[in-house]
């Protein structure tokens, strides 16, 4: 009762007290049921209104019988009992005695219970026995199944009880733990998103402001010059945009899984190619047995790649950057560092780029160092975990 509202308290106690008045009807309706007069032996003494008061206490009890179960109970059971030895007319069954050991079944451990209708069953058998109850053997045992019944319904109906509310609560629990789960899988999403959006935006971003500062520099002098820097903005460009579309092709689900691939490491000549139309020499070393990685594999690698070519050319100055991948049996090297004397890196980075490139070789269970080298330049290690897959061409060709 204590954990119930007070609205929900007022609506149990009103039932309760329902239930002690209808318990009290039935009682007097009992009390007025004359048995035959030619049986005199069978006839007890009238109950007097001493004895109608004690059943119908009682009765009334039942009212707080959620609020004090067991003290209910030994009222009703003191007054049963007190009602038999006055010679009355035993009731066909105590109601209050029952009802209010059903609710100490429910509401109590089954010890408690089992000894609340131990001590009835006992009082009442040692009542018949010395005298002080006329009760007949039939009605001991009529008595002793009504009480070994309701305690028996009484503790299966707080096992019931007992399994809702742990149901109840694994199901809160399972509910908690997917909507962890879930916001736990939002925020990787938007991670991947965060990645893939930097990676496609800002590589094509930095190419085309370098050609578009080149452009520039000799749009007076060597008109072919800026022309072609121009050319290669538009195609960056137009990179850029299919890129971008692609992602947003994969956020929405629509077409065929393969429609929009992501980009694979067999693209990076694609990549060196745009890199040095930007103003950055690159050279590309392929060593060990090159082979076609999971996609997952291949697509980190490209990005952490690309990341790191756009980590030069923004902040090495003129200079020339070496991307080497060394395929091992078990993992994939990754390895890009330039020889430039420009500005480097702030430590720790401002930017997004280190950070992306760290989450992509942790998301593969891997590690990636990146920091400036002592003789000059910058370099990005990453060490790819991967699995046995199918040989492919060389892409340094």
């Amino acid at each position: 009762m204590k954990r119930l509202g007070s609205a929900a308290a007022r609506r149990l106690m009103s039932r309760d007290l329902l239930l002690a008045l209808v318990v009290a009807a039935l009682l007097e309706v009992g009390f007025m049921v004359a048995l035959p007069e030619d049986d005199d032996d069978a006839v007890l003494a009238a109950p007097s209104s001493g004895g109608r008061l004690l059943l119908t206490a009682g009765a009334l009890a039942l009212t707080f019988r959620r609020i004090a179960p067991v003290s209910v109970f030994a009222m009703n059971g003191a007054a049963d009992l007190a009602y038999e030895g006055l010679d009355f007319r035993a009731a066909p069954l105590p109601l209050g005695v029952l009802i209010s050991l059903y609710t100490v079944a429910v509401t109590r451990r089954p010890l408690v219970a089992g000894v609340c209708a131990l001590l009835y069953v006992v009082g009442l058998v040692l009542a018949s026995m010395e005298g002080f109850a006329d009760i007949d053997d039939d009605q001991v045992y009529v008595y002793l199944v009504s009480v070994a019944g309701t305690v028996m319904v009484g503790y299966g109906v707080a096992l019931g009880r007992l399994r809702a509310t742990v149901a109840e609560r694994r199901a809160t629990e399972v509910a908690q733990e997917q909507g962890i789960r879930t916001r736990l899988a939002v925020a990787r999403e938007q991670a991947r998103i965060a990645r893939e959006v930097h990676d496609i935006v800002a590589n094509d971003i930095n190419v085309i402001v370098a050609q578009a500062a080149a452009a520039r520099r000799v749009l007076g002098r060597e008109p072919e010059a800026a022309g072609t820097a121009l050319a290669s903005i538009e195609t960056v460009g137009r990179d850029a945009l299919d890129g971008l579309r692609r992602l947003l092709a994969v956020l929405r689900t629509e077409g065929a899984p393969g429609d929009h691939a992501p980009p694979t490491l067999q693209r990076l000549p694609w990549l060196v190619d745009q890199v040095e139309r930007a103003g950055l020499p690159v050279d590309l070393i392929i060593r060990g047995l090159p082979r076609v990685l999971p996609p997952v594999v291949e697509l980190e690698a490209f990005r952490i790649v690309q990341e790191a070519l756009t980590n030069s050319l923004k902040h090495a100055g003129p200079t020339r950057a070496t991307v080497t991948l060394d395929y091992g049996d078990e993992f994939l090297m990754v390895d890009v560092r330039d020889q430039g004397t420009g500005q480097p890196i702030p430590s720790p980075p401002s930017g997004y780029g280190l950070i992306s490139m760290r989450q992509r070789a942790a998301l593969l269970g891997g590690d990636l160092h990146a920091g400036p080298e002592p003789e000059g330049g910058f370099r990005v290690m990453a060490h790819l975990p991967v699995g046995n897959h199918e040989p492919v061409k060389d892409m340094a060709q």
